[in-house]
């Protein structure tokens, strides 16, 4: 699950990045996102780099919580009105499982098991 989310938003990320950090902006306005010069930025570098983050289990927690954020913005500033169905639907989804990750970590092949100490149970 860890590298499907972090795969997902780190593609999203480079397309943003591709499409024009710029472009990104102007949409963000027409969005009328509170901020929407910084908050693109931040978008694409959070969904860039947590992206390759989630994807070696690097603070995966803390980017989980990052994702979460960015998809309830999501959720409120953009899809909202176009309903659930052909909407934000596969928001709910990415946010599910970041929300997952925030509360369950991942041991599997992460690198947060290097960085963690965890008690050994007796």
């Amino acid at each position: 699950m860890r590298v499907v989310l972090g795969v997902t938003f780190l593609l999203h990320g480079l397309a943003k990045y591709q499409e024009g950090v710029g472009v990104i902006q102007d949409r963000f306005l027409n969005y009328n996102i509170p901020y929407a010069d910084y908050v693109a930025i931040g978008v694409i570098f959070v969904e860039v780099l947590g992206g390759v983050f989630m994807i070696i289990g690097f603070t995966t927690r803390f980017i989980a919580a990052l994702f979460t954020i960015i998809m309830i913005g999501a959720i409120t500033f953009v899809k909202f009105d176009l309903g659930f169905l052909q909407g934000y639907e596969l928001d709910v989804i990415l946010m599910a499982m970041s929300l997952c990750l925030l509360i369950a970590g991942s041991r599997f092949l992460a690198l947060d098991n290097f960085f963690v100490d965890r008690k050994k149970k007796k």
